[in-house]
């Protein structure tokens, strides 16, 4: 079947190759989305650009449609001032994230907003379920589009577990179906199937660039980001940088040695929501709607309270070592989780801090993340976007 009559492509589809900005173009445009709305003369200001190189930039941006015109400001001295904002269809993202318990493929508009999303359960994640979602998927979300916008999206991104084919026995999957991951090359099979450029990052690694986009209230410069899912995960950010590491697992927290007792074992296998879904059939109870309703719970309250507690102390074992290597501002707790069951589990974590030994450090502030459950899906779809433009 021939891919462009399948998903019904413009006839003119995006070669493979990024829309190219410079470093003050993407500068200025990070600056427009972080304060929503910016005139030219604070540009020039917190750029240290000229005012004439500012002007120059900005008129480069609104003639490509990346940024606007807004409502002048009036009741100042002289010429009401006018701000430019970022022009929400200049430009889309599309994500795809690879969870091991569903897939979720998310349209971005320039500015962050969600146009559309998609999900799907799965038991575990297969090769061939991936590539059905992601045909079926992307054929679904440009109908959100008119032929003139899907010429604007820039790019897939894709958040995926690296190593996804290891602890299948923790996924309750079998061995052989997840070690056909270990040979495919995800990049280049998606990018032959939907001729779009791919963007690969781990999947918590993905949600924390989301948190550093639309959430990070606080505005730490560098802090640990932790998402506690399926597998537990992290992001590491530095100077306002994602670090990626030398093959991307950089902050992979849930690899960490956690000690309990005498034994030793990965903090994967104590700060993980499989864990949860586990006590649940234990006690009789449905397991996977921890997963099919991240936004509220009906389980056993007991049940989570214990994995509240158990979880707690692998997370403030992760802040001690952030803190110990790195000196970081805070540590942002963030997971596919109801709110009051992520506050109820920054409240814990902070009490399980209370019992380490922290001589010798500085107090660690602990918050909240605020993008949620779908930060992952969320920071998949924003990765093209950043590749282009932030």
């Amino acid at each position: 079947m021939n891919i462009e009559t399948a998903f019904h492509l413009p006839s003119q589809r995006m070669p493979l190759l990024l829309d190219a900005r410079s470093t003050n173009e993407r500068e200025i445009l990070t600056l427009i989305r972080q304060r929503i709305a910016l005139p030219k003369a604070e540009i020039a200001q917190l750029t240290g650009l000229s005012a004439q190189s500012a002007t120059v930039i900005i008129k480069k941006l609104e003639a490509d449609g990346l940024v606007k015109r807004l409502k002048p400001i009036k009741g100042g001295v002289g010429q009401p001032k006018v701000p430019f904002g970022i022009n929400a269809n200049g430009a889309f993202g599309v994500g795809l994230k690879v969870g091991r318990r569903s897939f979720d493929m998310t349209l971005l508009d320039l500015k962050g907003n969600v146009k559309a999303t998609l999900h799907e359960k799965s038991d575990y994640p297969t090769v061939s379920n991936l590539l059905n979602f992601a045909k079926r998927a992307f054929n679904v979300l440009i109908k959100n589009l008119d032929t003139d916008q899907q010429r604007l999206v820039r790019g897939l991104g894709v958040a995926m577990p690296f190593e996804i084919w290891s602890w299948a026995e923790e996924a309750g999957a079998p061995k052989n179906e997840l070690e056909e991951w270990r040979e495919f090359d995800p990049q280049s099979a998606l990018e032959g199937l939907l001729n779009l450029p791919v963007f690969i990052k781990n999947d918590a690694g993905a949600a924390c660039s989301a948190e550093m986009s639309f959430g990070n209230p606080k505005r730490y410069e560098s802090f640990l980001y932790i998402f506690v899912g399926t597998f537990l995960g992290g992001g590491l950010v530095l100077n306002n940088q994602l670090i990626n590491g030398k093959t991307g697992n950089a902050g992979a927290i849930g690899s960490l040695p956690f000690h309990s007792g005498t034994s030793q074992r990965q903090l994967i296998t104590q700060s993980s929501l499989y864990l949860l879904e586990r006590a649940l059939v234990d006690a009789g109870q449905n397991g996977k709607h921890i997963y099919e309703s991240p936004s509220h719970w009906s389980c056993d309250e007991g049940i989570v309270d214990l994995w509240l507690s158990e979880t707690a102390k692998g997370l403030a074992f992760a802040a001690q070592c952030a803190m110990s290597l790195l000196d970081v501002e805070g540590v942002i707790i963030d997971g596919a989780i109801p709110n009051d069951v992520k506050e109820s589990l920054v409240e814990k974590t902070k009490g399980a801090m209370e019992h380490l030994d922290m001589r010798g450090l500085s107090k660690i502030n602990v918050s909240p993340g605020l993008v949620g459950a779908k930060a992952q899906s969320i920071g998949s779809a924003n990765l093209a976007l950043q590749a282009n433009y932030y």
